[in-house]
C-alpha cells in the first residue's frame, strides 16, 4: 500500500460521497478491495512514541468500520452493519411492575492511576465527511 504523509502507510483511499444514513462511496477500486471484507474510516490523530522516545507512527482514530458491499474498477460502495436492539415496554409490563420497565446499566471498572498521569488523545473530527481517509480494518 503506497503511504501518503498526509494519511499515515495504512492509507488506501478516501470517502468520496455520503450516499444515505448507513452508505458511503469511496475511491479505491478492485485493485485494492474486494466485496465482503472491510474499510475503517479514520483521523490521523498525534505521533505516539515509546517509553523510550522511538517513535511508534501516528495514531489512528477510527471512526466507524464499514463492509464493502461493492466494487468496480475505480470506486466501492461501503456500508455500515452494524445493528441494535430497541427494546420498548408493552403496556402490560409497565402496568405488572415498574421494575420491568426499567434499564440496567454497566459501569467499567477504572485502571489503578494517578491523574496526572493521563494524556488524552484530542481528536478533531467525529464526524464522517467527504475526503476522509480509509485504511483495511
Amino acid at each position: 500500500m503506497a503511504e501518503n504523509n498526509n494519511y499515515g502507510p495504512n492509507y488506501i483511499g478516501n470517502v468520496i460521497r455520503i450516499v444515505d444514513s448507513r452508505t458511503i462511496l469511496v475511491d479505491s477500486g478492485n485493485n485494492k478491495l474486494k466485496k465482503d471484507t472491510y474499510i475503517q474510516i479514520y483521523e490521523l490523530g498525534p505521533e505516539i512514541y515509546s517509553h523510550t522516545g522511538a517513535s511508534l507512527g501516528n495514531y489512528e482514530f477510527v471512526k466507524d468500520t464499514l463492509k464493502v458491499i461493492e466494487v468496480t474498477n475505480r470506486y466501492s460502495v461501503c456500508q455500515k452493519q452494524d445493528t441494535r436492539t430497541i427494546i420498548k415496554p408493552s403496556q402490560w409490563q409497565l402496568t405488572l411492575s415498574p421494575l420491568l420497565s426499567e434499564s440496567s446499566e454497566t459501569e467499567y471498572v477504572p485502571l489503578k492511576l494517578e491523574e496526572k498521569d493521563i494524556e488524552p488523545l484530542n481528536i478533531k473530527d467525529p464526524y464522517i465527511r467527504v475526503g476522509d481517509p480509509i485504511k483495511l480494518a
